[in-house]
């Protein structure tokens, strides 16, 4: 019995993970350590007595990402919830790490709290460096009272590859005072 790892992705080929014998069982396992979507095949290959066959199966590895607002004076909460707190004409700044793949891009979504809820204002796409960075100028508000949030994403296709499952950020949050 052969396992087989086919990571999605032209630029890596498929990868032997293990050959053995069953167990009285009929079991035979590995590990594989995945960072993106990854087709595991077994491939028996018959014996006088049975004939060959393969099975697949496909796993899906979403994409690392970590962001981090800069440039506030404070974090405080607000409710439950933890703000970067920036002046009202202070730009607010994102760094995104995301895995690097070539040609991919973040998607940013930006909302601000009004009225008790949530309302998009912003969602569009930058692209990442290749050692998987983003810095993105979020603005300043040039107003106080404004609260804010902020998360990165990954979509498979629109974020210009196909190698990860979607994969949604945590939300940063920000407000801008006096």
């Amino acid at each position: 019995m052969e396992i087989w790892a086919d990571p999605y992705g032209a630029d890596k080929p498929n990868k032997l993970l293990k050959t053995g014998k069953v167990d009285a069982h009929g079991n035979l396992s590995t590990s594989v350590t995945m960072t993106r979507d990854t087709a595991v095949k077994a491939v028996y290959k018959g014996d006088s007595r049975y004939a060959p066959r393969t099975v697949q199966s496909k796993a899906y590895a979403h994409v690392k990402i970590a962001a981090s607002l800069s440039k506030y004076y404070k974090t405080a909460k607000i409710g439950s919830t933890s703000y970067r707190y920036y002046h009202k004409n202070t730009d607010a700044v994102l760094t995104t790490t995301m895995t690097y793949y070539t040609g991919r891009k973040q998607r940013l979504d930006l909302q601000v709290y009004s009225d008790g809820r949530w309302y998009t204002t912003a969602s569009e796409y930058f692209a990442l460096g290749t050692n998987g960075k983003s810095v993105v100028n979020l603005g300043h508000a040039g107003t106080s009272g404004i609260r804010a949030r902020v998360r990165a994403v990954y979509v498979d296709p629109t974020s210009g590859d196909s190698v990860n499952t979607n994969t949604i950020g945590a939300w940063q949050y920000f407000y801008f005072s006096n």
